[in-house]
């Protein structure tokens, strides 16, 4: 899950479940072999029924409890409850109105006291972790020195420096951008807007590319990252209610076969490197 969504769902769970009381915790309702439970980082993505048994232990740890606060960090959605926090990502999360129907699948469902209620849930799964934290809110135990996407410490010169320290030989910008966790918060979700703005094609081999490719790059997750958060979201992903966000994406499944609205060119679909990438021909030349 990319930092954009992460932020979304941060902005609009402190919006609705922020000082909520928990009244009911329905935990691992449906058993999910690539949904992982844990306490601390090094129970992290344990063998499956260690992780089920780990879930258990969530509802006697979060009953009664109040939500603190939320916040986005990275890959990750965290939402504090007492003593700890509750990170998640790959995950649907929904909030639920009062007197709504409640999901029948899910893999994490809080109930509130005043009636409402938010569940995760995942279909090609993630974690769901309940880390104590420490006096600055940072989960014990669990750290990552990467910078914020967002933050005046991710700089060019930091980006740079990234650059440097990579190993192209025959790696594409796709790869680059949202693989090994390179780049923590930039995931394929949200590669092929910053291509398109770079004007830089998916499968393009690193190696081939100029210093001014490599800020324009930079340019583009400077631009992109913001005005996606700012929008509520992409017009391709659902946020907390269910709805789609409000940025328009440029190349996406919703484009695809229409006119690229920069050059007018039409927006294709190829398979690539285990998924689908999308671009402009035209504007995003191989």
């Amino acid at each position: 899950m990319s930092l954009v969504e992460n932020m979304v769902y941060s902005n609009q769970l402190n919006e609705t479940i922020k000082d909520k009381k928990i009244i009911k915790v329905v935990v691992n309702q449906n058993p999910h072999t690539f949904v992982w439970f844990a306490l601390n980082p090094s129970e992290a993505y344990c063998e499956h029924s260690k992780s089920n048994e780990i879930a258990t232990k969530y509802e006697s740890l979060l009953l009664n409890q109040e939500i603190k606060s939320t916040a986005a960090k990275r890959t990750y959605t965290f939402v504090y409850i007492g003593n700890r926090t509750l990170m998640f990502n790959s995950m649907s999360a929904i909030y639920h109105t009062k007197d709504a129907k409640l999901p029948k699948r899910h893999q994490l469902l809080l109930e509130f006291e005043d009636g409402t209620a938010l569940s995760l849930c995942s279909s090609l799964g993630g974690p769901i972790f309940l880390f104590e934290i420490d006096e600055k809110g940072d989960p014990v135990g669990y750290s990552n020195d990467f910078p914020s996407l967002l933050s005046d410490d991710f700089s060019l010169e930091f980006f740079m420096n990234l650059f440097e320290m990579t190993d192209f030989r025959e790696m594409s910008t796709k790869a680059f951008l949202a693989t090994k966790n390179r780049i923590p918060g930039l995931d394929n979700s949200i590669l092929h807007e910053i291509l398109w703005e770079a004007k830089l094609n998916p499968k393009t081999k690193m190696k081939t590319l100029k210093e001014e490719d490599f800020i324009h790059m930079y340019q583009a997750i400077k631009k992109v990252f913001p005005d996606v958060i700012a929008k509520g979201g992409k017009d391709t992903e659902k946020d907390l209610y269910g709805n789609f966000g409000g940025y328009i994406t440029h190349v996406s499944k919703n484009t695809l076969g229409k006119p690229c609205t920069r050059c007018g060119e039409i927006i294709v679909k190829e398979a690539y490197l285990g998924g689908s990438v999308y671009y402009c021909p035209n504007c995003q030349k191989f």
